[in-house]
């Protein structure tokens, strides 16, 4: 009850942990803690073996967190919103193969989870027509809410975009051309 008002997106420090009634509750100063579901924690990954590129992302499903690295040094986090359980965002390793700046995305079935977007922007397709990607619809970042992309703030995944051409070159869609791997996974149960 005596914690201060903490606004969504702020960074913070989590200096311990404890479990109450099942539940995981992290300090973040003195006195003040913060209930597991309003926290996504960056959890830096060991580079998995079958990574073989330089430039490489993690995504964790559980946190809903994007993390780029260059080799094991982590160069940039933000957070995402994954596939929700219907649609879900595929675990596994895959590489960027195709990209563009702006792409129509639409799916699902005419009724309640049909879709159509224009001009997607800073779009980055790994798994099928799974993709990174911006989102210019919503601001639900830290949540499972896509059909299975991974919606990253515009100003991230444009950051994110830019870095995957320094590997893939300046063209927008790279032919032939691997870019950087993509780990999916899931540090915990939802």
């Amino acid at each position: 009850e005596a914690n201060r008002l903490i606004y969504r997106y702020t960074r913070l420090n989590l200096y311990a942990s404890a479990q109450m009634d099942g539940e995981i509750w992290y300090q973040v100063g003195v006195d003040e803690w913060v209930h597991q579901h309003h926290v996504a924690k960056i959890l830096p990954q060991v580079r998995p073996a079958e990574v073989n590129t330089a430039r490489w992302i993690s995504i964790d499903l559980y946190e809903q967190v994007l993390v780029a690295y260059e080799d094991e040094r982590p160069v940039f986090a933000t957070l995402v919103a994954s596939g929700q359980s219907i649609w879900p965002t595929n675990e596994g390793l895959y590489n960027i193969y195709f990209r563009r700046p702006r792409k129509d995305m639409s799916g699902g079935k005419v009724g309640n989870d049909y879709y159509y977007l224009e001009e997607v922007p800073w779009t980055m397709f790994f798994d099928e027509g799974r993709a990174l990607h911006g989102a210019y619809w919503h601001d639900g970042f830290g949540y499972r809410r896509s059909h299975g992309c991974v919606n990253l703030a515009i100003t991230d995944a444009y950051w994110l975009y830019n870095w995957v051409a320094e590997v893939m070159g300046s063209k927008a869609s790279a032919d032939k051309e691997v870019g950087p791997m993509v780990y999916v996974f899931s540090s915990g149960q939802y």
